[in-house]
């Protein structure tokens, strides 16, 4: 094709690619884009078949197009440009280019040649590609989860995404619920329906959602799901969607029940008994005299063991029932008030305490009790008659040093020079430890708390106090230790500074 060098110029300067093909498909002219998107020359390709560096699963595919071109030009007016194609072609260097490719035939070109314009679409076909992995992956994902994840917009008139555990929860279809978007109620149990519209109009008015209950009308509502729910909130405040999860909780709602059932019937049924059993022996001490003294002060402290391990007992179940979030504790003024109290049940005892002025960290509400097992546990269970019981708080700032990690381990609690003094603005961990002087608590017990032995195996444990001091400091998102010594056990609790 002969040009001006003003025209040659713009050609060149152009971001796309520009080509003149003839009859056959062969290169007339290339301008300069070909170099720079391909890698040839403009004059090495001349005369080169254009097609035959299309990739061989899109050759028929832009052969057809160019063919057809062909055969329509001149005659055929609307034929002169045909719609868009893209197809890989091959780079100089042997990779594929994506190409969006117009051809097209001009009245003032020869009636053999064939003009064909080409921009690299290449960045958004691998973005559109890596788009439908992710979405593939997500499928994948959200089809190999029991939860029932979805996604309705703000005002439910429209289902934006449910996965196929929806189905199986709600014992109801998901093409039913797509026609329907509000055909979820009609699986919800007739008495928790109030509550489940109240929820999604928070939900719709942009404020975030938590709560339980029944569904699935397939088998008379035993099934309890576990809601959350999120707004997404457009840039003026209006709620365009809203998402979420429904987890079926059924089990652990059963769990719960069975519980609290448990917890009411030994507390009820065995303190009743326990307390029958103490008033006799009180009855038989009294009018037995010296020679059953003895034997009746042992049922009496038994019984009270036993109505102290139902208290425990309650507590435990409280504990594990409520599940409450943890929240800002003062644990110089929770340790204090519980020295205290144990000073006064256990006038014998010495409790040595090193405090900081102030320390909060974030707890449950309970982590009292847990303080207060270890250290009525350290005093009942000492070999001495008068025992010493030394409780210390260190707290851990940023700057010090990483220390040892004794979580879990079955030696000494690492030492530590720090006297727990200061506050807590840049503290990062806080370590409650309470050395005694009892025997070393039994391996298999610390060995059942972290799950390196069977619950259920023949050794069955020394009562639920440890077992309480875990779960307190489990729910608080802390790290228990056990450590021992010459004088005894010590307890390290670990937790985040508030």
């Amino acid at each position: 094709m002969d040009t001006t060098p003003v025209e040659t110029v713009l050609l060149d300067r152009t971001l796309d690619i520009v080509v003149l093909l003839d009859e056959s498909g062969r290169f007339r002219y290339a301008n300069s884009a070909v170099e720079r998107v391909l890698g040839y020359a403009p004059d090495d390709v001349l005369g080169r078949d254009a097609l035959s560096l299309v990739h061989p699963d899109d050759r028929p595919r832009v052969s057809s197009v160019f063919t057809r071109l062909v055969d329509a030009a001149p005659r055929d007016a609307d034929a002169r440009a045909l719609s868009p194609t893209e197809f890989r072609y091959r780079a100089a260097d042997g990779s594929w280019v994506w190409l969006a490719a117009q051809m097209s035939t001009e009245p003032a070109l020869g009636s053999d040649e064939y003009v064909v314009t080409c921009r690299d679409v290449s960045p958004r076909r691998e973005a559109e590609a890596e788009q439908r992995r992710t979405h593939q992956r997500f499928l994948t994902i959200t089809e190999h989860t029991n939860d029932v994840l979805w996604m309705f917009s703000g005002d439910y008139s429209e289902v934006l995404f449910i996965n196929s555990a929806y189905e199986t929860v709600w014992g109801r279809s998901v093409d039913d619920l797509r026609a329907d978007p509000t055909d979820f109620i009609n699986g919800v149990h007739p008495a928790d329906r109030d509550r489940v519209h109240e929820t999604m109009a928070r939900l719709s008015d942009g404020e975030s959602v938590d709560l339980e209950y029944r569904v699935d009308a397939t088998n008379s509502y035993r099934t309890w799901v576990w809601v959350q729910g999120y707004p997404l909130v457009d840039d003026d405040g209006s709620v365009s969607a809203v998402v979420g999860f429904a987890r079926d909780v059924t089990d652990r709602r059963e769990r719960e029940r069975q519980l609290l059932v448990m917890d009411r019937l030994l507390r009820h049924n065995l303190r009743n008994e326990m307390n029958l059993i103490l008033g006799h022996a009180e009855q038989a001490r009294s009018n037995g005299g010296e020679a059953v003294e003895a034997d009746v002060a042992r049922i009496v402290r038994a019984g009270e063991h036993l109505l102290r391990t139902v208290d425990k007992e309650r507590d435990v179940v409280g504990l594990l029932t409520n599940d409450p979030d943890p929240v800002v504790v003062d644990l110089v003024a929770v340790t204090t008030d519980i020295c205290g109290r144990v000073r006064e049940r256990y006038p014998e005892a010495t409790i040595e305490v090193s405090l900081p002025e102030t320390v909060d960290v974030r707890a449950v509400p309970k982590l009292s009790l847990a303080i207060y097992e270890l250290l009525t546990n350290a005093v009942e269970h000492a070999d001495v008659d008068d025992p010493t019981v030394t409780l210390t708080v260190r707290v851990d700032h940023e700057d010090d040093g990483d220390g040892e990690s004794v979580v879990g381990s079955d030696d000494g609690v690492a030492d530590s020079d720090d006297d727990g003094a200061g506050g807590t603005s840049d503290a990062r961990t806080v370590t409650l430890s309470v050395a005694d002087e009892c025997p070393p608590i039994p391996i298999q017990e610390i060995r059942v708390l972290r799950g390196e032995r069977d619950v259920r195996s023949v050794y069955h444990g020394s009562g639920l106090g440890l077992w309480l001091v875990y779960w307190a400091v489990d729910r608080s998102g802390g790290d228990l230790a056990f450590g021992s010594g010459t004088r005894g056990n010590t307890v390290s609790v670990t937790l985040d500074a508030a």
